[in-house]
């Protein structure tokens, strides 16, 4: 296949969200590659009957991979490790509360891939990034996922407002059946919520530092106002260019 998928993951959606997901993507499409980022708990143990839990499912999926974080990371970080981990260059990224039916004759992943042929870039999947593909040279050029983004909220309208600024176009999206965002409310006890499950201190660190609101000129995108950028962006996996650039020469 041409394409692996990532998920992002953490303790509370294990039984109600990812096993189902993952089982029914396996249904379709069994050799596929997966790589699940698990998020450890914020100011709290990482449990250990979740972890036995998670890689006893695991270990009876073919090609899953997953990457386990002790303790709380942002989602751009889950997001960046994801991506970088998959050994395709394409990359398709889903929330785990997400159901895609199996089963269903021309489902999801038949539809997708007819669609992957045809979009070779970025793409947002039904306007959101609860699940889109994002091209692994486009990441790189345009700049990962921003990590001082410490918890979950933001990452993509930063990313998104980059991407414009880097190409002069939007992302474009598309629209697919069969995949259903059930946009679950349940999310970490341990950090302060702003807006749903979004953290507080994301939404402070894009309103109050990253970027600033104007009237003339800038650039809306996903965000609420047009907006100017304030705080210039760190280049982030400096030497994953040359990696790619030199990997087959080892």
């Amino acid at each position: 296949m041409n394409y692996s998928i990532v998920i992002t993951t953490f303790d509370k959606r294990f039984q109600e969200f990812l096993i189902p997901l993952i089982t029914n993507i396996k249904h379709e499409r069994p050799d596929v590659e997966i790589i699940i980022t698990v998020n450890g708990s914020c100011r709290a143990s990482f449990k250990e009957s979740y972890r036995q839990a998670l890689l006893a499912f695991l270990a009876n999926q073919n090609n899953c991979f997953p990457v386990v974080f002790p303790n709380f990371q942002s989602l751009a970080k889950m997001w960046n490790r994801g991506i970088l981990t998959a050994s395709q260059d394409r990359v398709l990224v889903l929330n785990d509360d997400l159901n895609i039916p199996a089963g269903t004759g021309h489902g999801f992943f038949d539809q997708f891939e007819t669609v992957l042929e045809a979009h070779p870039g970025t793409f947002k999947i039904n306007n959101s990034f609860s699940h889109y593909v994002i091209n692994k040279y486009e990441l790189i050029e345009v700049g990962f996922f921003d990590e001082r983004l410490l918890g979950l909220g933001e990452e993509d309208g930063d990313f998104y407002w980059r991407y414009h600024e880097r190409y002069g176009r939007e992302i474009p999206s598309i629209s697919l059946p069969n995949i259903d965002n059930i946009c679950s409310d349940i999310a970490d006890d341990g950090y302060t919520k702003g807006i749903r499950t979004a953290a507080k201190f994301n939404r402070d660190y894009i309103k109050k530092v990253k970027y600033k609101d104007v009237l003339i000129g800038g650039y809306k995108g996903m965000f609420d106002k047009r907006v100017k950028k304030l705080v210039p962006d760190e280049q982030q996996y400096p030497y994953e260019a040359f990696y790619r650039l030199n990997k087959d020469k080892v």
